[in-house]
C-alpha cells in the first residue's frame, strides 16, 4: 500500500511535544496545527503509534482535507471518495463531527450530510447500502469543520488513548496520563535522573515515568483499538509490530522513581494501579506532606513534577496561594538544585508563590486540561 496521510489529535497546547515524539517513533517530519498534528506514514505507523505513543490522543487516517463553503461542497467532497478499501459492506459505520467558527450549520448536520455522502459513495461502487450504528459502529469516520476548513478522517484508535487501561482507582482530580507523559518530556526527563511527585494521587506521573524507564507501551493493556475493525487491517503484520514491541521492555531495574501522598486512600489507590499497569517494582511509593522537607525520602532528586491542588472547589484565593508557597519552600530545602515541572489552573497564585518563595519561573505553557484552561510551569528550585 502507498504512503498513507495521518492526523493525530493531541492536548491543546502540547503540539510540540506530541510532534517530536511521534518523529521519533516513524521517523518521519510531522506538521503542527491546533490540537492535532499531521504526517504521512504506512499501515504499521498505525499500530505502531496506537501502542506506544504516550502524548496523542487518536490517530486517523486522513481521508479529506480542503476547503468549503456550504453543506453542498461537504456533501460533494465526501461522495468523491473511495470508501471500499476501509468498510465491507456488512459493517455499520457512524459520523462523529466537530465544528468551530460561524456557520448557518449544526455539527449534526455536518454528519447528516457526510453520512448520506458516504452511503451514496458506497452504493455507486459496490450495489449495496452501508448501515448507521450510531452508539456502537464498526468504523468510525469524524468530520473536522473549522471556519472554511473540512477535514475527514477514519478514527484507528477507538477511545482516546489518555484511556490506558491501567485506572483501577480514580482520583477526584486525576491528570490525563498523556499529560502527565508530556511534562516528563518538557522536564527533558530520562531514567538516568531522580524523579518524585510529592502529591502523587493516584499515581499517574510516577506510572508514566516507570512505563518509559521499562520501555513498556503506554498502551499495552487495551485491546479495543478501532483499527482491528478496518478492512485494511493485518493480523499478522500487527501481531508482529505488537511482539517487537513487547520485545523492547527492558530488564526489570532499580529505578529512581518516587512517588510521595498525604492521603493513605490515594497512595493505596496508586500502588493498585502501579500493580495493574506492571511498574509497582519500578516505583518507590511513601506516605508524606510535600510541605514538609522531614518527609521527603531520603534521596536527592533532579526532577520533580507534580500536579497539585488547584483551589477552584473552595477557598480559591485564601488557601491555594499558602499551600504553594510552603511546597515550593520545601522544595528549597529539600532540593535546591532540582527542576520543578507544575501543572496547575491557578497560575496567578502559583506566580505569587513562585515570587515569594524566590522560585524562578523558567518556562511557561497554556494547555487544556479537559474543559480546564491551565499552565504548565518550569522552574529551577
Amino acid at each position: 500500500m502507498e504512503k498513507l496521510r495521518f492526523f493525530a489529535t493531541t492536548v491543546i497546547g502540547l503540539e510540540d511535544v506530541a510532534s517530536k515524539e511521534v518523529e521519533s517513533l516513524t521517523g518521519v517530519r510531522a506538521e503542527l496545527d491546533v490540537g492535532r498534528i499531521a504526517f504521512q506514514g504506512s499501515l504499521k505507523d498505525v499500530y505502531l503509534l496506537n501502542l506506544k505513543a504516550a502524548t496523542i490522543n487518536k490517530i486517523f487516517i486522513e481521508l479529506c482535507k480542503s476547503t468549503f463553503e456550504g453543506l453542498n461542497d461537504i456533501y460533494k467532497l465526501a461522495k468523491s471518495l473511495d470508501y471500499t478499501w476501509i468498510l465491507d459492506a456488512q459493517q455499520t459505520f457512524a459520523i462523529r463531527s466537530e465544528r468551530t467558527g460561524v456557520h448557518n450549520f449544526t455539527s449534526m448536520d455536518v454528519s447528516r450530510v457526510a453520512g448520506q455522502a458516504i452511503i451514496d459513495s458506497f452504493a455507486n461502487a459496490t450495489g449495496k447500502r452501508l448501515k448507521v450504528n450510531l452508539n456502537e459502529p464498526d468504523v468510525e469516520i469524524y468530520c473536522l469543520v473549522r471556519n472554511s476548513d473540512f477535514i475527514m478522517g477514519v478514527n484507528t484508535t477507538g477511545a482516546s488513548l489518555h484511556k490506558r487501561g491501567y485506572r483501577v482507582y480514580s482520583h477526584p482530580a486525576a491528570i490525563k496520563p498523556t499529560i502527565a507523559s508530556a511534562m516528563l518530556r518538557i522536564g527533558n526527563w530520562t531514567k538516568a535522573k531522580s524523579l518524585i511527585d510529592p502529591m502523587c494521587g493516584g499515581a499517574t506521573i510516577p506510572i508514566e515515568a516507570a512505563l518509559e524507564a521499562s520501555g513498556i507501551p503506554p498502551n499495552h493493556l487495551r485491546k479495543d483499538f478501532a483499527f482491528l475493525k478496518l478492512k485494511i487491517y493485518n493480523r499478522e503484520a500487527f501481531e508482529k509490530v505488537r511482539t517487537e514491541t513487547l520485545v523492547q521492555q527492558k530488564a526489570k531495574g532499580e529505578y529512581a522513581i518516587y512517588a510521595m501522598e498525604k492521603f493513605a486512600k490515594h497512595m493505596q489507590g496508586g500502588i493498585e494501579n502501579a500493580k495493574k499497569a506492571g511498574v509497582y517494582q519500578a516505583i518507590k511509593f511513601k506516605i508524606g506532606d510535600a510541605t514538609k522537607p522531614g518527609d521527603y525520602p531520603e534521596a536527592e532528586f533532579d526532577l520533580i513534577l507534580v500536579n497539585p491542588p488547584y483551589g477552584l472547589r473552595a477557598n480559591p484565593k485564601k488557601g491555594i496561594r499558602k499551600l504553594y508557597e510552603s511546597f515550593l519552600r520545601a522544595l528549597k530545602t529539600k532540593s535546591p538544585e532540582a527542576t520543578l515541572v507544575i501543572i496547575t489552573a491557578a497560575s496567578k497564585r502559583f506566580r505569587e508563590a513562585a515570587e515569594n518563595a524566590g522560585i524562578a519561573i523558567i518556562g511557561d505553557r497554556k494547555i487544556w486540561h479537559g474543559e480546564l484552561l491551565t499552565r504548565i510551569f518550569t522552574c529551577k528550585i
